[in-house]
C-alpha cells in the first residue's frame, strides 16, 4: 500500500537548469493532468540560478544549497517536501547518495533518482561474457541501494523509476543528433544495422511523464515504469529528415559506421573520428556503444515492459511529430 494517496504537490527539483532538467521545469508548470499544480522548490547550488521567467513564476521557489554535501543544510530544506526529483547529470551522480540520506530525514515521501535511460549489457568480440558500461553501473549501483535501502523496506520513503529511450531532442550534440542544430546540409550518422529498430524518446513526453505520476503517485509506487516515445528504426528517421528539412531546401546526407568501427571505437575513442569528441558531452566510447546497440535491434524493450496506458494523459510524440514542429509543418 502506497504511503501517498494524494497528489505529490511540493516537488524539491534537482538539475533544473541543465538539458533534460529544463524540459522538467517546463513540465510542471504545464497542465499535463488537470488540476495538478505541485509547488516546485528548484533547488541551486552555489553560482547556478534560473531564468528571470521561472524566478517570477507563482509555483516555483528557488532554494540555495550546496547539496552534494548533504548534511542538516540539505536537510532542514527538505522539510516538507512530499518528492524529491533527481535529474542531475551524471558528472552529478553521486550526489544521490546524499540526497536520498537527507530525504528519508527530512520524511520526504517519495524519491525519484535521475534515471531515465535504458541499462544494458555489453558484448565486445573477444569478450568471455557481457559487461556494463562504467556510466551505467554508476546509476544500477545506486538503483540496488536505493531498493534494498532499510528505510524503503520499511516503507518510510517510497522510490519511481523512470526508464525512456534515446534522447532525439539534444541541442548541445550536434553530432549525434544534427537535426536538433539549425543547419543547410545534416550528417546523419547511422551505425551498424540501418534498418534495427531502437527506442527513442522526446524530453517533453521524459518529463509530462515524471508529473503524470507525481499527480497519481499510488499507481507509480516502487515502480520501474517505462515510457520511449517511439520504436523507430535509423533509417527510418533519415528518410523523416530528408523529407521535412528537404522541403525547407536543406540537405540530409548518411556518415555511415560498421558495427565493427563501432567495436574498435568502443575500445579506443581516440581511434574514432576526432570531430565526433569536439562536438560531444557524452564520452565517445559510451556512445558508439548505445549506437551500436540501437543497430543490434536490442536498444528497445517488449510492449508489455513499457507502460504508456497507465497515464494516457500524457501523448507520446513521433520523430515525425517532432520534425513537423522542429521545420514549421
Amino acid at each position: 500500500m502506497s504511503r501517498s494517496s494524494g497528489a505529490l504537490n511540493t516537488v524539491a527539483l534537482f538539475g533544473a537548469t541543465g538539458m533534460l532538467g529544463s524540459a522538467f521545469l517546463d513540465a510542471f508548470l504545464e497542465d499535463v493532468v488537470e488540476g495538478y499544480k505541485p509547488k516546485v522548490l528548484a533547488f541551486m547550488r552555489p553560482g547556478k540560478d534560473l531564468s528571470e521567467k521561472y524566478k517570477q513564476h507563482p509555483q516555483v521557489q528557488v532554494v540555495r544549497c550546496d547539496y552534494p554535501k548533504g548534511g542538516y543544510d540539505l536537510v532542514e530544506k527538505l522539510r516538507g517536501v512530499d518528492a524529491l526529483v533527481s535529474v542531475l547529470n551524471v558528472g552529478g551522480y553521486k550526489s544521490h547518495y546524499p540526497l536520498l540520506d537527507a530525504a528519508i530525514k527530512a520524511g520526504v515521501k517519495r524519491f525519484y533518482p535521475s534515471e531515465y535511460g535504458h541499462h544494458q549489457h555489453y558484448r565486445a568480440p573477444g569478450d568471455p561474457g557481457a559487461r556494463i558500461l562504467p556510466l551505467w553501473n554508476e546509476k544500477e549501483c545506486f538503483i540496488e541501494h536505493l531498493k534494498l535501502h532499510p528505510d524503503v523496506l520499511a516503507g518510510k520513503i517510497e522510490y519511481t523509476l523512470i526508464g525512456a529511450g534515446d534522447i532525439w531532442d539534444q541541442p548541445s550534440e550536434p553530432f549525434w543528433c544534427p537535426w536538433d542544430q539549425d543547419l543547410d546540409t545534416y550528417d546523419f550518422p547511422v551505425v551498424g544495422d540501418g534498418d534495427a529498430l531502437a527506442d527513442w524518446s522526446s524530453r517533453k513526453d521524459v518529463a509530462r511523464y515524471v508529473v503524470a505520476t507525481l499527480a497519481k503517485p499510488a499507481i507509480s509506487a516502487n515502480a520501474v515504469l517505462n515510457f520511449p516515445s517511439e520504436t523507430i528504426s535509423q533509417n527510418a528517421m533519415v528518410e523523416l529528415l530528408r523529407k521535412y528539412a528537404g522541403a525547407k531546401g536543406r540537405t540530409v546526407t548518411v556518415r555511415y559506421f560498421s558495427a565493427d568501427d563501432a567495436h574498435k571505437f568502443a575500445a579506443d575513442a581516440s581511434a574514432a573520428p576526432p570531430e565526433i569528441a569536439k562536438s560531444t558531452n557524452i564520452p565517445v566510447d559510451f556512445y558508439f556503444v548505445v549506437k551500436y546497440l540501437q543497430g543490434s535491434g536490442t536498444f528497445r524493450r517488449t510492449p508489455w515492459e513499457c507502460h504508456w496506458d497507465l497515464f494516457p494523459e500524457v501523448k507520446r510524440t513521433t520523430f515525425e511529430d517532432y520534425l513537423k514542429e522542429r521545420f514549421g509543418q
